[in-house]
């Protein structure tokens, strides 16, 4: 799925560049070889990279090269339901998602950098390659009308159990 050119330059014999390039991405990491060296095994398609030391720098700079390449080859998704009368949800051209839940203004939220399908009147599915931004569109979504305790309507997750808080009037009958 991906494909990897090492690069070394004449000049600079401490500097490598690695290209990583797939069908929709291409992007090229520098690398100095003065803490670490990689190494690319053409037999089992494998890229090693060996530590002759370890910083805080660098272990930060590795989990986010994983979550990169973890986040090019999944997709993250989420699902989200809503309960309640005359409530429902639409989007425009440009993803921007806003409801009807009846308040006096429309409050909007901005998904740029993920997908939003209506799978039903009240399902809403989200996703996108990043599941920061996922995620982040989910909770504004849901933060724009919350649970009400009493009757259970409102934006919830879809596998998200509500539970109900008994009325004064209803503990009593």
């Amino acid at each position: 799925m991906w494909q990897l050119i090492i690069l070394r330059h004449g000049s600079e014999v401490n500097r490598v560049l690695l290209y990583f390039s797939s069908h929709t991405y291409f992007f090229q990491i520098p690398v100095m070889l003065n803490n670490y060296s990689p190494r690319f095994d053409r037999q089992t398609s494998d890229l090693t990279i060996l530590f002759k030391s370890t910083s805080n720098y660098l272990q930060t700079s590795i989990t986010l090269l994983k979550r990169l390449f973890y986040s090019f080859t999944r997709l993250f998704f989420n699902k989200l339901k809503f309960k309640g009368k005359g409530y429902y949800i639409f989007k425009n051209a440009r993803n921007t998602v806003t409801h009807q839940f009846g308040h006096a203004h429309r409050i909007y939220c901005y998904a740029y950098n993920v997908s939003v399908k209506f799978l039903n009147k009240t399902t809403v599915f989200i996703y996108g390659i990043s599941s920061q931004d996922v995620l982040s569109v989910s909770y504004q979504i849901k933060a724009m009308r919350p649970i009400n305790i009493f009757t259970g309507r409102g934006v919830r997750f879809s596998k998200q159990v509500v539970y109900k808080k008994t009325g004064k009037v209803s503990s009593y009958r």
